[in-house]
């Protein structure tokens, strides 16, 4: 009983697997018009807290700003899962699109947790808390 129930826990593992690349990739796909539309520009302008803010991310949206919006595989992934690291590098091959949408994804989500303040934002910065 116990191998049949790992072998479904492999497979439920492998399904989830399945579906996050699908995600990913539906994500990704996504970047071209995100971009064109001005999605990531906010990235650039946004003054950051840097004492109060996450470091990770901070470092992610430095390295932004730095290369204006032109990922490389040099990029910071630190704030990212292990997953996430596994999907903007499969297939031996980077996927910068996808690391931008993730790094958005990921502000959004900050901003929302109070894991990062806007400097001199009414709303979001680390004294409105």
């Amino acid at each position: 009983m116990a191998k049949q129930n790992n072998q479904h826990s492999n497979d439920n593992h492998q399904k989830n697997e399945t579906e996050y690349a699908i995600f990913c990739d539906a994500l990704e796909k996504e970047y071209k018009q995100a971009k064109e539309q001005g999605l990531f520009e906010v990235l650039k302008i946004l003054e950051l807290d840097r004492e109060h803010s996450d470091s990770t991310l901070l470092q992610a949206v430095d390295y932004f700003k730095k290369k204006d919006g032109i990922i490389e595989k040099d990029a910071p992934l630190d704030f990212l899962s292990q997953r996430d690291k596994k999907m903007v590098n499969r297939n031996g091959e980077f996927h910068a699109g996808l690391y931008c949408m993730l790094l958005s994804k990921n502000f959004a989500d900050a901003i929302d947790e109070k894991s990062i303040f806007i400097k001199d934002s009414y709303s979001y910065s680390f004294d409105s808390q």
